[in-house]
């Protein structure tokens, strides 16, 4: 196994990659096909732009969860040297690092689940789970669109619908249910593992970059640009590391933040992982608190890809060898 260079990195990130299949947009619905996309928008505040510019007048404001509709990508500077997507929105523009694409699927609810549940991840731009399967009760959490979780349980609620109970690693005894509705299964035929009979994988992770690629017997057959640790208490480790544990959902929290339903994490040094990521849509910069951000379906591929293989009906598996290594510098 070759470790490659900065230089040869970004040479395979290039043209070398050419053909290499880039993450795929995720899929669209029907109005995405007809022209109109979906949006949430995931800062606390964004700003609506006469024209794709940062230093274009300010139309106005849009505040976090407002759900817009975009008819264009439109490539221009913005603050994110890797990013140079604007969204064309009613009277305007929105830089896209600060909104996450959306869809609006609503799923036929399952009324039997096996013993072990089922996975499954939010397919609607959001969702509030309540502590009883209720409209009418308090809101314990609001479920982002992407955001993975366990379904252990389908009740029928005070709304004659159909609810779902989700667990929750830190609290696996608590309450919190959603509409049944928007949750997409994930069942284990979708993740199935990936290029299992490949012996030689590894992950390499460019920091200056901002760029991860996965490798075969030295071929690359994946990238994606990342949001890797701002620096200082909050880097991401360099060196030579390996897999130690998956878990396709883990609710993380810290002094400043609290993320529940994070999709597809691959931990490889303490408790930093590759994960997905909802709260933004700005891969190419340093965002993080050390782990690696890369978009959902990114994460759920690199899961699917990476050993150990996780038992589907496992919450997560921890092990100290076999690993996929995973290079970062």
């Amino acid at each position: 196994m070759t470790s490659l260079t900065r230089r040869e990195f970004l040479k395979l990130s290039g043209a070398a990659l050419a053909g290499v299949a880039f993450l795929p947009l995720p899929p669209r619905d029907q109005a995405a096909r007809e022209g109109v996309r979906l949006g949430r928008v995931a800062e606390w505040w964004v700003r609506v732009r006469t024209e794709p510019d940062l230093r274009a007048p300010i139309v106005r404001y849009h505040r976090r969860d407002d759900v817009i509709a975009y008819f264009e990508e439109v490539e221009a500077a913005g603050r994110n040297p890797h990013n140079s997507i604007w969204f064309r929105v009613i009277g305007g523009y929105i830089y896209s690092s600060s909104v996450q694409p959306v869809e609006v699927h609503l799923n036929t609810p399952l009324q039997h689940l096996p013993p072990e549940g089922i996975w499954g991840e939010i397919s609607v731009p959001y969702t509030d789970a309540r502590r009883a399967p209720s409209p009418d009760v308090y809101r314990s959490y609001r479920l982002r669109y992407s955001s993975a979780y366990r379904i252990v349980e389908t009740v029928w609620g005070t709304d004659h619908r159909l609810w779902y109970r989700l667990r929750d690693n830190l609290a696996p005894g608590r309450r919190q249910y959603v509409p049944a509705e928007h949750v997409r299964p994930i069942y284990p035929e979708d993740l199935k593992p990936i290029s299992s009979h490949v012996r030689d994988k590894r992950i390499e992770i460019s920091l200056a970059d901002q760029l991860l690629a996965a490798f075969e017997d030295d071929e690359p057959v994946f990238t994606t640009h990342i949001s890797g640790g701002t620096g200082g208490n909050h880097a991401t480790p360099r060196g030579r590391h390996h897999v130690v544990f998956k878990a396709a959902s883990r609710h993380m929290t810290g002094e400043d933040f609290d993320l529940p339903g994070v999709p597809f994490d691959s931990y490889f040094w303490g408790g930093v992982a590759i994960h997905g990521t909802y709260w933004h849509n700005d891969y190419g910069r340093p965002r993080s608190h050390g782990c690696v951000n890369v978009p959902s379906e990114a994460a759920k591929w690199l899961f699917r890809w990476t050993r150990p293989v996780v038992p589907y009906e496992k919450d997560g598996l921890r092990v100290r060898e076999g690993g996929t290594p995973v290079i970062v510098y």
